[in-house]
């Protein structure tokens, strides 16, 4: 029997960081996304009033089985189905699941595959452009040390930190810019101290003070 080689976007879910990392060199060059045009018709065919099962049933063709995320507040709720590995669907509900209003958003799929669970050293995955998505330190199967996270368009999105008690130090988020959005300090998997929320040109654009817990006080071991 020939064997048959995987495609590179199926290889970013190899166990292997090695074959991941081949695979995402190739997508660097190769990923071609898919237009929006191709999904515009479906989502216009799509009209207010329509119940949540029939747009369920107007997407089945297209291998969309289900809701990739759901938010509900005040008799209304918003769910995201994943159309193909860039466009995704919103659609919002009323109290009656009746359809009123949907959007055609451009999201890049990313593929997460776990470490193994002794694991020790650095985990990334990507998205399916070959962009990072995550850079991991992981101590023996738990994360430990910087954990950082990218946008499809390989800036970087945030920083934290984790000890053995959970999120661990400073952490940072960026604008796509690489300007600072925000900086602040976790101890024992609690928020501490005074978070910073910068706007773009490094003004200061607000303040939160969090008052040190007694558990996250402790001096962490």
């Amino acid at each position: 029997m020939a064997h048959v080689q995987a495609a590179p976007i199926d290889d970013l879910r190899s166990p292997s960081q090695q074959v991941r990392d081949k695979a995402a060199r190739i997508l660097k060059v190769s990923f071609a996304p898919p237009p929006r045009s191709q999904w515009e018709l479906v989502v216009a065919a799509l009209k207010p009033g329509d119940s949540r099962d029939a747009v369920l049933q107007a997407l089945y063709p297209y291998g969309v089985t289900g809701n990739e995320g759901r938010v509900a507040g005040g008799g209304t709720s918003t769910e995201t189905y994943r159309l193909d590995d860039v466009w995704v669907l919103t659609c919002s509900y009323g109290r009656s699941n009746e359809l009123f209003g949907t959007g055609l958003h451009e999201q890049l799929r990313h593929v997460w595959v776990a470490p193994a669970s002794d694991f020790s050293g650095v985990w990334t995955t990507y998205f399916v452009n070959g962009w990072r998505s995550r850079e991991i330190h992981y101590r023996n199967g738990s994360e430990f040390g910087a954990f950082t996270t990218f946008r499809p368009d390989g800036s970087k999105l945030g920083v934290s930190h984790y000890g053995p008690e959970g999120a661990e130090g400073e952490a940072t988020a960026y604008f796509p810019s690489g300007a600072l959005m925000y900086r602040g300090q976790h101890r024992n998997n609690t928020q501490v101290g005074t978070w910073v929320w910068f706007n773009e040109d490094g003004s200061v654009r607000s303040t939160q003070e969090h008052p040190a817990s007694d558990e996250a006080s402790r001096e962490p071991q």
